[in-house]
C-alpha cells in the first residue's frame, strides 16, 4: 500500500497548503503571525482559493478510495498505480494552481480537469475489467 500512502500524504500536504491560503486571504490572525500579512486579500482571490480548495476535496477522496482498493486487490501493477497517481496529482495541482494563483488560465484549468478525469477513469475501468474478466 506504499503508492496509496505516498499519494495520500502528498495530496494531504497540498490540501493543507490550500487551506492555509484561504486563511491568508481572510486575514487570519494565525496567518498574520506566520506570513506577517497585514492586508486581507481581495474577495475574488478569496473566492477563487475557496473554490480551489473545495474542488480539490471533491475529487481526491474518490480517487484515493479507488487507488487503495486497486492496490490492495492487486488490480494494477506498481508502475500502473504510480502512473495513475501521477496523472491524477498533476491534474489536481494544475487545477488548484489555476484557481489559487491566476485570475484566468484556461490551459491549467482544462489540463487540470482532463488529467483528473483521466486518473479516475483509468482506475475505474481497470477495476471493472478486473471484476468482470
Amino acid at each position: 500500500m506504499e503508492t496509496t500512502l505516498f499519494t495520500t500524504s502528498l495530496l494531504t500536504l497540498f490540501y493543507i497548503f490550500l487551506a492555509l491560503r484561504i486563511g491568508y486571504f481572510r486575514g487570519s490572525p494565525v496567518m498574520k503571525l506566520i506570513f506577517k500579512k497585514e492586508v486581507k486579500g481581495t474577495e475574488l482571490q478569496l473566492e477563487r482559493n475557496v473554490r480551489a480548495h473545495g474542488n480539490f476535496i471533491e475529487y481526491v477522496p474518490l480517487f484515493l478510495i479507488l487507488l487503495m482498493l486497486s492496490e490492495y486487490n492487486e488490480i494494477l501493477s506498481k508502475v500502473e498505480l504510480i502512473v495513475a497517481s501521477s496523472i491524477f496529482c498533476l491534474g489536481r495541482f494544475n487545477h488548484a494552481i489555476c484557481f489559487a494563483f491566476f485570475e484566468y488560465n484556461p490551459f491549467l484549468r482544462i489540463t487540470g480537469m482532463l488529467l483528473t478525469y483521466a486518473g479516475l477513469i483509468y482506475l475505474s475501468i481497470s477495476s471493472l475489467f478486473h471484476l468482470f474478466r
